[in-house]
């Protein structure tokens, strides 16, 4: 009788029972990262910031971004016996750095905090990839778009309810109230993560220097499949980057010919561009599992590409949100199927450093990224000229993906670990 129900600890450590852990604390991290767009604005707003020193901000969150994942990929494979403890710890930061953004008086206390935020969104995807590729060889891109399905939600909902508490609460005061739920997860995340990666004895990695294993790391890029994607995942991440941290400005702003939404409604379009993944992502996971990774991700950013160059032209009409919502069904979606790819060929015990390598050469190029942006908006038309930047980048990563050796990833599943 008790071996069919199982103790409360044993259905912790059921994959179906991580998966969704996983999944549900990734939906709020989301919420966050694409809620705080919608906050800059605001907030450039009421500090007097120029364009260049809101790039500047992202820039750095952008870097923030790329090291954490960069230096961070190694440890967390070093650290397996911590993996809950390092989920735990991402919610607590991120209560933390909501705090002191919502208490920042001035732009270097600004920077410190943007650069705190940065932190926890990174780390998150570190260990649970990992874990994911791991319990899930058999269905990995399915497991790891149901993880980004997760994200997805949050992404959709971050934007709405940034934008719906911004028309009757100051900025400010929003963000003091972000962080009790990011408290709450706090307790969440331990409670139900905290044996995540703990295997009772000494791990793999442990005997080895951390100099050593970085530069075993860095060995990944010599397969052809992982450097090819990296670039291609780096080149698409500085694109979407670009968008998602000027979509708002675009939506909301009077000036630079933006469309003077108010903050809900520009809300809700930038829902659709973020958080359309809801729909897809476990679609394209399971056809990336059922037809392969690159018959998935050639149309789909070829899709993308194509529905990016005629968003300025919408203008305002009720083309605008259909466009958005056709690109975001692929602006996150894919980056699972991307991961997906490489975790069929690297060997266990690196797939972190892998998914360390993806997100941090992405933030790498995106610390550029912004100010890119910034000279695009003021010489070559506004905050729409960003759409076709985006569309640019978008067609140049597709190119990259198409002359990708890619191996059969169901005979990648099949070896063993």
């Amino acid at each position: 009788m008790a071996q069919a129900v199982g103790t409360p600890g044993e259905r912790r450590q059921d994959r179906g029972f991580i998966l969704a852990s996983l999944s549900f604390g990734h939906g709020i991290a989301h919420l966050y990262d694409q809620g705080f767009p919608v906050f800059m604005p605001a907030i450039a707003s009421t500090m007097g910031l120029s364009n260049l020193q809101v790039a500047a901000l992202l820039g750095i969150r952008q870097g923030g971004f790329a090291l954490v994942n960069l230096v961070g990929g190694v440890v967390v494979d070093r650290l397996r016996d911590n993996w809950g403890q390092i989920l735990t710890g991402c919610m607590l930061w991120a209560a933390l750095a909501f705090l002191l953004i919502a208490a920042s008086t001035s732009l270097g206390i600004l920077i410190i905090a943007v650069a705190m935020v940065s932190i926890p969104g990174a780390l998150w995807h570190l260990p649970s990839t990992a874990a994911i590729s791991q319990r899930f060889p058999d269905r990995r891109g399915f497991a790891i778009s149901m993880h980004g399905f997760g994200s997805n939600i949050g992404n959709a909902l971050g934007p709405l309810i940034a934008g719906g508490l911004l028309t009757f609460m100051l900025w400010r005061d929003v963000l003091y109230l972000y962080a009790i739920p990011a408290a709450v997860m706090t307790i969440f995340v331990w409670w139900s993560l905290r044996k995540l990666g703990s295997t009772g004895t000494e791990g793999e990695n442990s005997g080895r220097k951390m100099a050593a294993q970085l530069r075993d790391g860095l060995k990944l890029l010599e397969n052809p499949v992982v450097m090819g994607l990296t670039l291609s995942a780096a080149i698409r991440g500085v694109a979407t980057n670009a968008m998602f941290h000027w979509t708002p400005f675009y939506l909301e702003s009077s000036l630079d010919g933006g469309l003077g939404m108010g903050y809900f409604i520009a809300g809700v379009h930038y829902a659709l561009l973020t958080g359309m993944g809801i729909i897809s992502a476990p679609i394209l996971g399971y056809l990336s599992d059922r037809y392969g990774r690159k018959q998935v991700l050639v149309p789909g950013m070829g899709i993308a590409a194509v529905l990016t160059f005629f968003i300025v032209s919408a203008g305002d009409s009720f083309m605008l949100p259909l466009l958005l919502a056709g690109v975001g069904l692929f602006s996150f979606s894919l980056q699972q199927v991307i991961l997906a790819a490489v975790m069929d060929v690297v060997g266990k015990g690196t797939e972190a450093t892998a998914a360390g390598l993806i997100f941090g050469f992405n933030g790498v190029l995106g610390i550029a990224s912004p100010f890119v942006a910034t000279v695009i908006i003021n010489e070559l038309g506004g905050y729409g000229s960003i759409f076709y930047y985006v569309g640019i980048m978008t067609v140049v990563a597709l190119a990259i993906v198409m002359v990708i050796p890619f191996p059969d990833h169901r005979q990648a599943a099949a070896q063993p670990g």
